[in-house]
């Protein structure tokens, strides 16, 4: 399925260069880790995963924890 993903420039690159340096697509190397983190959160939280909304109907991420307004303030400044 297509979709477009925002990443930071620095993230961008590392994922670029362990594509090139195992001689696949950055679409399949983004996949492969996706699903590896997938795999991951679901054995150390069982409960963690994607799930939907009831208030927005968009989809959400269960980190195991509430992430506070700081905590995404910090992430977005690190981002620019």
């Amino acid at each position: 399925m297509r979709t477009t993903v925002d990443l930071p420039p620095a993230l961008h690159q590392r994922v670029a260069r362990t594509a090139a340096a195992r001689g696949v697509s950055l679409s399949s190397m983004i996949s492969e880790l996706t699903a590896l983190g997938l795999e991951q959160s679901e054995a150390e939280d069982p409960g963690a995963g994607i799930s939907t909304s009831p208030v927005t109907g968009l989809p959400q991420l269960r980190s195991g924890r509430p992430i506070t307004a700081g905590e995404v303030a910090d992430f977005l400044a690190e981002s620019e």
